[in-house]
């Protein structure tokens, strides 16, 4: 994020419970650091006690901490809502990610930002679970390309009675590039998932080890080169939740499922960073079977748009599947095209598919 390390070590020690920097100018540094690595909610916490400069950044946090609060009392009541609704009309569903994380591994929900919500359904529940939050008043975005071998997720939006925004974001496979799509599925995190009481009887989330395993996927997976603390600090707070026991089950889930690299990025970073738990020999298993594992370039990085490409062509098992994801790429909805450049204007789309080709072809080469 084009800030120094010793910026981001003094953030994540900071959070980590040793003294705020003293210099005014450091710690306007780190608040906005915070503010980027989403942890701004955890250092206006961390600087309950401080005085000085540290105690002026905690006051200038304040409102942004306040307005997560406020803005989660509506956004807990259309969560509650909306997952009663799914299960009403019989489709099971999962809340992964951040707003999973946000009712069960932290003391406050507003101390773990999100702008969406995840929800996983099985593949073919996905056109129930669609017509469900379209009966809800969502409505369906065109932000996403949505071809079916291009992205695994559909986008969902409303505005509620208070004008406060909700986004959905509905998939059926845990990320897009296929060498690591299918290495959690539905039914797998599914089979102990666990109620999140804090938000219903209906909602249900994955388990701590099902958890740490998608956040280590997702981490590398859609956000290579963007390593932000408020992901590492998601995988501290679930690594201090383990017993023995889910250690050894996240051991054999990441080997087993050829994720052990993710996991022991993630793993590690966090405890580089945070202090994070991680026994040495979950460490040395996860180092010993990550080197064999077919996504290991995701976890070597960085991983360039083309990579994933050729990645994802080499994964599909036929030609006519290989031949409609370059189609997907190349001529996505015409939706999306209008979206994506701010048209109604359907007579431009011809020259807009010409220049989104010319410019994609031109950006690839160069990565």
């Amino acid at each position: 994020m084009g800030v120094g390390s010793g910026q981001l070590t003094a953030l994540a020690e900071t959070l980590s419970g040793k003294p705020a920097p003293k210099a005014a100018s450091e710690s306007s540094k780190l608040a906005a650091l915070a503010i980027a690595h989403g942890v701004d909610a955890l250092l206006w916490v961390a600087l309950e006690r401080s005085n000085g400069s540290a105690a002026m950044v905690r006051e200038a946090l304040e409102p942004r901490v306040r307005a997560a609060a406020t803005r989660d009392l509506f956004v807990l009541r259309e969560l509650r809502s909306t997952v009663d609704g799914l299960a009403a009309a019989g489709i099971s569903a999962l809340i992964t990610k951040g707003t999973a994380l946000a009712y069960t591994v932290y003391p406050h929900p507003w101390m773990r930002p999100r702008t969406d919500t995840d929800l996983l359904v099985r593949h073919d529940d996905v056109p129930a679970a669609c017509r469900a939050l379209e009966g809800r008043g969502y409505t369906r975005s065109d932000a996403l390309s949505t071809g079916e071998l291009v992205s695994h997720q559909y986008a969902f939006e409303r505005h509620d009675g208070n004008g406060v925004h909700h986004v959905i974001d509905l998939h059926w496979k845990i990320v897009n590039p296929q060498v690591i799509a299918d290495a959690l599925s539905f039914d797998e995190l599914w089979g102990d998932a666990r109620v999140a009481a804090a938000i219903g009887v209906n909602a249900r989330v994955p388990s701590f080890v099902g958890s740490i395993a998608l956040a280590c996927v997702h981490r590398l997976a859609h956000h290579q080169g963007n390593d932000r603390l408020i992901w590492l600090y998601d995988l501290k707070l679930l690594a201090a939740r383990l017993t023995p026991g889910e250690w050894s089950e996240l051991r054999d889930l990441a080997c087993t499922n050829r994720i052990a690299g993710f996991c022991l990025d993630g793993l590690r970073s966090a405890k580089e960073r945070l202090g994070s738990e991680l026994p040495p020999e979950i460490e040395d298993a996860l180092a010993a079977a990550a080197p064999a594992e077919p996504s290991r370039a995701f976890v070597e990085g960085p991983v360039t748009r083309r990579d994933v490409l050729l990645s994802d062509l080499k994964v599909l098992n036929s030609w006519n599947d290989r031949i409609r994801l370059v189609r997907e790429h190349a001529f996505p909805p015409p939706a999306f095209i209008q979206q994506r450049y701010g048209t109604t204007s359907r007579w431009l789309l011809p020259a807009l598919y010409v220049h989104r080709l010319v410019t994609g072809v031109s950006k690839w080469g160069r990565s």
